[in-house]
């Protein structure tokens, strides 16, 4: 029976989309079975923006994208001071060590597998506990991989790079939780097959909220590539797009069978919001949203001339009853 994507593919593809997309750069992208592939290109249809899901992006394109970002992030130093070229290769390099790393500690294909096996058995617990033990050692392949990545940061990308390292740390301790209870709750509540019926209108909250951060694919090979990238922050902007994006995928998700899944999806996001500084941004754009409705809401009717018409009436009606008097 034909997979599709669900749930345990989003989490366990997103790392391997991310790493596949730096090393191959490198030109060492592991060895990836053609099932994953599929769900990899079935995925991006879905979820990519408009323009980017057909998209011939070369190997030279991600060479250059990742040149410009070093260049850009070390343009305050003396010319010659800083090798951009140099700097992006080793990026590279580092994104192929993150996929053999991570490739080392799960293997995707082998993750379903089990999980088929162990869903009619009610052993899903024991699944996640086998790869949730190995956590500490996925996190140490994300913390070299960023590492490599500190020198074309800019200063402000790499003021919120520990808050960054921060929320992935939770995200993954948050899938992990209790050893996995809760994706294991979210796959027995039918949480892959909820995802799956609402995967148009998801893909459609993620391009209403974050396709304007990329550039368009015809920018890709323009000199000022750089200055067209966005920087990796956690910004009042990004803040409020994520809270939409969540609001969004969540009123999506609520209109499955169960509602579990949307309560999982929701407390992820919150999870993950409670370690970065995002509420009072989040507050304050609510806040300027009310207003801007209240002021454009319509006015009431006049109550004054709608109380003179009820007096005039209530006059006809009392009229026969004076007259009798």
């Amino acid at each position: 029976m034909e997979r599709t994507p669900s749930a345990t593919h989003l989490l366990l593809l997103a790392v391997i989309v991310w790493g596949c997309c730096l090393a191959l750069g490198a030109g060492q992208l592991p060895e990836v079975d053609p099932a994953t592939v599929k769900d990899l290109e079935e995925l991006g249809a879905h979820y990519l923006p408009a323009g980017y899901t057909k998209a011939n992006v070369s190997l030279a394109d991600l060479q250059r994208l990742l040149r410009a970002k070093c260049e850009k992030a070390n343009q305050a130093l003396p010319a010659g001071t800083v090798n951009a070229t140099a700097l992006g290769t080793a990026i590279e390099q580092a994104g192929g060590q993150l996929m053999g790393c991570i490739g080392g500690l799960a293997n995707v294909t082998e993750i379903l597998d089990e999980i088929e096996k162990a869903s009619p058995k009610g052993d899903l617990d024991v699944v996640f506990e086998k790869y949730c033990l190995r956590l500490p050692q996925a996190k140490a392949c994300l913390r070299d991989f960023n590492a490599a990545l500190q020198p074309c940061l800019t200063r402000e990308e790499r003021s919120h790079n520990a808050l960054m390292q921060r929320i992935m740390d939770k995200l993954l301790e948050f899938v992990c939780y209790k050893n996995g209870d809760q994706i294991a709750l979210f796959i027995a509540e039918q949480g892959p097959e909820c995802l799956q019926a609402s995967r148009d209108h998801i893909a459609t909250c993620l391009n209403t909220t974050f396709s304007g951060y990329l550039p368009q694919v015809g920018q890709l090979s323009s000199e000022n590539v750089a200055d067209l990238l966005p920087e990796l922050v956690l910004g009042p902007r990004q803040c409020v797009d994520l809270h939409d994006f969540e609001v969004c995928t969540v009123r999506h998700l609520e209109r499955c069978e169960t509602i579990t899944p949307s309560n999982i999806v929701e407390s992820m996001f919150r999870y993950v919001r409670k370690e970065s500084n995002c509420q009072p941004a989040i507050d304050r754009a609510l806040q300027e949203r009310r207003r801007a409705q209240a002021l454009t809401a319509p006015e009431p009717a006049d109550n004054g001339a709608a109380s003179l018409a009820f007096v005039g009436r209530l006059f006809l009606l009392l009229a026969p009853l004076v007259a009798l008097l």
